[in-house]
């Protein structure tokens, strides 16, 4: 046996370094009646890889500044309060953790945009475990890299309108971003990325958010998954976005004159897989869409389960579950470039005579009275008319009607049984 290798003649200097860096970390105490009564003169003694921790309180410090290595660490969830007027807490330096505060009250400012907490460029910052209350903008990052933002509760200002207030958590020429287990409200929108990259957006709740749960704009190679957009003024917008994952998610009541679970605006190469879309007035709407393929996901109770439009090509939407939707499918052409095909309709009324489980007759999602509709909105009145069966009925007798080419050669008699995407 050979004998084992020696380890690098610079390691034992290393280990030394560490050491002693270790041991000259310190916990500085904030309280009240500490020696230390402010967080700013914590910071003013601390040193790069010291901890503050602040005790249970209300602190009104104005603008407090964080460009040092620290770990703020909250006991009891002391509050940080900007009294409308300031920006509470402002993270310049790399490797810092926040932890354990309830933030509230930031300013309001249409010149800048003032943050319950902003991290500017900075690195492997950590924002964990924290309550955002009555901020303008909750969590702002701006040219971070690294960065964790995970299990924070965020609650915007109550404003009745969205003019008032900013997003949740809020993106800005960001890469390698972890958004996990937030849950956010009341703000314009929940989550917002500009300009971010490779980043992961991980179970995460967005409720009653003025605009979208989640906006996308031009950011690229992201992921989302396992997370819930309810009753937001539109569930999510991907807009002039490259090579998105959208896995697991649900989307659910998002309701509105033009609202939808999913708006899709000029994004390519991306993947729409394993989602539910429950009650919205538009479960996905497609919009100058190319080469990006919808599998696996449930279409439930929506008002139009899907609507395509022509701009949109060279996508496809395969072994998806379209389940007592007002209208299965719009859209504005005659013809369609994309692929639809081996999907469960709720509404196909078609035979299988060689027990394939695949319909023998093509199933035509556009029917006659949503082209109406669609071209003429205020006919929904009509929606549980008579009429509107006798429409199909002539629809079905004389397909030429609609003079809709988009059809699915081979709908599925059984429900799909997904997979699950991990």
């Amino acid at each position: 046996m050979g004998r084992p290798a020696s380890p690098p003649p610079h390691a034992p200097l290393l280990l030394t370094l560490l050491l002693a860096a270790l041991s000259f970390a310190q916990t500085l105490v904030v309280c009240k009646d500490c020696r230390i009564t402010s967080i700013k003169k914590a910071l003013e003694l601390a040193k790069d890889g010291d901890t503050i921790l602040v005790k249970g309180g209300t602190y009104r410090e104005g603008t407090i500044v964080v460009n040092k290595r620290v770990r703020l660490v909250g006991e009891g969830y002391p509050t940080l309060d900007g009294q409308r007027k300031y920006e509470v807490l402002k993270v310049t330096a790399d490797g810092v953790t926040v932890e354990g505060f309830r933030i509230v009250n930031s300013g309001v400012s249409e010149l800048e945009d003032l943050a319950g907490l902003k991290v500017e460029g900075a690195s492997g910052c950590v924002i964990k475990d924290n309550l955002f209350e009555n901020n303008f903008w909750a969590v702002y990052l701006s040219g971070v890299r690294g960065c964790r933002v995970e299990d924070n509760l965020i609650k915007g200002s109550g404003e009745q309108s969205e003019a008032y207030t900013g997003n949740g958590i809020h993106l800005w020429h960001c890469e390698r971003v972890l958004i996990r287990r937030n849950r956010i409200e009341g703000h314009r929108d929940g989550i917002y990325l500009e300009f971010v990259k490779d980043s992961l957006i991980l179970e995460n709740e967005a409720r009653n958010n003025w605009r979208y749960g989640l906006h996308f704009m031009f950011s690229h190679g992201n992921t989302y998954a396992r997370n819930l957009f309810e009753r937001n003024g539109a569930g999510v917008a991907v807009m002039y976005t490259k090579k998105v994952v959208m896995v697991n998610n649900t989307f659910r009541d998002n309701w509105g004159d033009s609202s939808y679970g999913l708006l899709l605006k000029a994004i390519t190469d991306s993947l729409v897989v394993n989602n539910r879309f429950y009650r919205n007035t538009v479960g996905i709407l497609m919009d100058e869409c190319q080469r990006t393929l919808i599998k696996e996901n449930d279409f439930v109770e929506n008002g139009w389960a899907v609507k395509l439009w022509a701009n949109s090509a060279n996508n496809t939407i395969t072994y998806n579950n379209f389940l007592a939707n007002t209208f299965d499918f719009a859209t504005n052409s005659r013809r369609s470039e994309n692929e639809l095909r081996r999907n469960y309709w709720s509404a196909y009324r078609g035979y299988d005579l060689n027990r394939d489980g695949i319909g023998d007759v093509p199933y035509k999602p556009v029917k006659l009275f949503a082209y109406i509709v669609e071209n003429n909105p205020a006919a929904s009145v009509l929606l549980k008319s008579p009429l509107v069966e006798l429409l199909n009925l002539a629809e079905e007798a004389f397909p030429a009607l609609t003079a809709v080419e988009l059809k699915d050669p081979e709908p599925l008699l059984r429900r799909v049984e997904w997979r699950f995407y991990e």
